[in-house]
Parts: C-alpha cells; sequence; structure tokens
C-alpha cells in the first residue's frame, strides 16, 4: 500500500510539474521577456472611485513592486508559488525513504511536509484567483470563458483547467493513503 502511495505521488508530481511547463505566461508587465501581448481593447470607464493618493516615493516604483505592494500579504503568493513544489518534492523524498526503510518517522514526516505543500498550493490557487478577480491588480483577468483574455492583460498565468482537476485529485487520494498508512504504521 505504501508503494501505491509512492506511485499515486509520483503521478500528482508528474501532472503538477507538466502544469508548470505548459503554463502560459503572457509577457509580465514589467519589461521581462515574454510574448507580446495584442494591445487591449479599450474598455468603456468605470465610475470614478477615489484612488488612494500617491506618495512620492511610490511615483517611481516599478510595476512588480507596485503589485506586489497591492497584495494582501506581499510576497506571499511568490512564497507559496515556490514552497508548493519545493514541499512536495522534500515530501516525496521523505515517503521514498518510509518505502525503503519502514520507519515510521519517515511516514510522519513525509505526511506533514506533504500537508504543508498542499497549504501551500492551496494559498496559491486562491492568491491567483484573488488576482484574476481584483479589477485594480495589474495582471488581473475579467471573469468568464474568454479564451484570449490572458492575452490582453499582462503577467496572466494560465492552467489547463482539467489538468489542475487532475492534479488536486490527485493530492487529495495520497493525502488519504499517507495519512491512512502513517496512521497504522
Amino acid at each position: 500500500m505504501a508503494i501505491a502511495a509512492l506511485v499515486l505521488w509520483m503521478c500528482t508530481a508528474a501532472a503538477g510539474g507538466y502544469l508548470l511547463a505548459t503554463s502560459t505566461r503572457v509577457g509580465t508587465g514589467d519589461g521581462t521577456p515574454g510574448e507580446k501581448a495584442p494591445a487591449p481593447e479599450p474598455a468603456p470607464e468605470p465610475a470614478a472611485v477615489p484612488a488612494a493618493p500617491v506618495r512620492a516615493k511610490d511615483r517611481f516604483d516599478p510595476p512588480s513592486l507596485a503589485r506586489a505592494k497591492s497584495e494582501p500579504l506581499p510576497g506571499m503568493r511568490a512564497l507559496a508559488e515556490f514552497a508548493h513544489p519545493a514541499l512536495a518534492i522534500i515530501g516525496l523524498g521523505m515517503w521514498l525513504a518510509y518505502v525503503f526503510s519502514r520507519d515510521r518517522l519517515f511516514a510522519a514526516i513525509g505526511l506533514g511536509v506533504l500537508l504543508g505543500a498542499i497549504c501551500a498550493g492551496l494559498y496559491w490557487a486562491l492568491a491567483n484567483a484573488r488576482a484574476a478577480r481584483h479589477p485594480s491588480s495589474p495582471d488581473s483577468c475579467p471573469p468568464g470563458p474568454d479564451p484570449g483574455a490572458a492575452a490582453r492583460h499582462p503577467g496572466a498565468l494560465t492552467f489547463p483547467p482539467r489538468l489542475l482537476i487532475l492534479h488536486g485529485l490527485g493530492a487529495a487520494l495520497t493525502l488519504l493513503l499517507t495519512a491512512l498508512i502513517a496512521a497504522r504504521a
């Protein structure tokens, strides 16, 4: 059963790696190279909303810094983007050590690291969804089934939805199997 959990974990990691490799990032909006995005269509002006006054020292901030400052917890999205795959790889190594040694400590550590990876992945997904919905975010996309929305919004990151569901289901099944095995071990 531990080998089945290991194989499922590896398949989930492969789906996650494929997600990262096939995701589409169209330009970052801050001068870094990317695909050239077509010119955005002019949108109707929204109702006047009083904007926060721009401080003198914020006037010269590059777009990436302005985007980071507009996040609810600056830097957490980037941390989750790094921590999710890193924790998943570390947890996979711990589970592999458990499979070879059958030491309960490796099972417990692998389960704990898996929980951290899942939490980081959920936060990453929620932060990306929030950024896509937030109209004042520089990398936001309007909701809806518009396939060209990512091309018109610099920095938008898109993932194939079916593969996201497959990755999430694989993670849930991996968590279930590892929790059962770690509790029994």
